[in-house]
């Protein structure tokens, strides 16, 4: 059984009219038995990715506050290999980012080859977000969408396995969560008044990024729709893309691996056999 949402691309529905809730066939327990299965695989992918350094995987998490960015960090960290594994969260641009290109900071944040990063937020919060609240026109939003588009097909021919999820919850779950963060110290960091000003842009939201995910959702940088009303199936879904796109290099990354083992053992023995004279 495949937990793998479709590629969004021009025939997608409206993101407006996707659901948000998992399938009402696959239990609970169901599902997060398949998660730790496929992380344990993953985490194997990961250390056979680290070993090679032929290609980093870049996991993009995008999504409506709430939504549960910090949460699946927490599950791919917790989860998969840790010592493989960097985040790097984008917040509003200080001084000398802004005093760049929108790509600048995001371009020094690309994990090195071998490992997996994770944006929590990237590079489409100004696109989505800035134009959401009518902070940029649609002709720069057009023109950053060109960057972007340039950019990620750079980081593939780079080795970036890139997958962008945007973590769909709906209007009523964001509201549970939003309270829910209200209610708790641990989370009194989170707490903004921001938050609740968009939720009054919840459909302008929704249609930025339906617009922008079509524009760049590429073969070799693809979007998905992850639901995200249940954080287990989320988990489960985000632990299905990653095995999906890490397991079709195990053979390269395995085969890379013999080589540096065969040539690295050679040396030993001739070391070795230097000694015994």
């Amino acid at each position: 059984m495949s937990f793998v949402p479709p590629i969004i691309d021009a025939l997608s529905p409206q993101l407006i009219d996707v659901s948000a809730n998992h399938p009402p066939s696959l239990a609970k327990d169901e599902g997060k038995l398949h998660a730790v299965a496929l992380m344990e695989d993953v985490k194997t992918l990961q250390s056979l990715m680290f070993g090679a350094g032929t290609h980093r995987v870049l996991l993009i998490l995008q999504g409506l506050d709430a939504s549960g960015k910090d949460g699946v960090v927490r599950f791919v960290m917790g989860s998969g290999d840790p010592l493989n594994c960097v985040v790097q969260s984008f917040k509003l641009p200080t001084p000398n980012e802004l005093a760049h290109d929108f790509l600048w900071r995001v371009h020094a944040a690309v994990p090195n080859r071998g490992v997996l990063g994770i944006f929590n937020r990237s590079h489409y919060e100004d696109v989505v977000a800035q134009y959401a609240r009518g902070t940029i026109d649609d002709d720069l939003r057009q023109r950053r969408v060109q960057h972007i588009q340039h950019f990620e097909e750079l980081l593939h021919d780079d080795g970036t396995i890139i997958i962008k999820c945007f973590l769909h919850i709906d209007a009523d779950e964001q509201a549970e969560r939003l309270l829910a963060r209200e209610q708790s110290l641990e989370t009194a960091w989170k707490l903004s008044a921001d938050d609740w000003q968009d939720r009054r842009l919840f459909g302008n939201y929704l249609n930025a990024y339906d617009e922008v995910m079509r524009a760049t959702s590429m073969a070799h940088a693809p979007w998905y729709v992850v639901p995200a009303n249940r954080k287990w199936y989320r988990n489960l879904v985000i632990a299905s893309l990653l095995h999906q796109h890490m397991e079709p290099h195990r053979e390269l990354w395995s085969t890379t691996l013999r080589y540096i083992q065969e040539s690295r053992l050679a040396a030993i023995q001739h070391v070795r056999s230097v000694e015994k004279k």
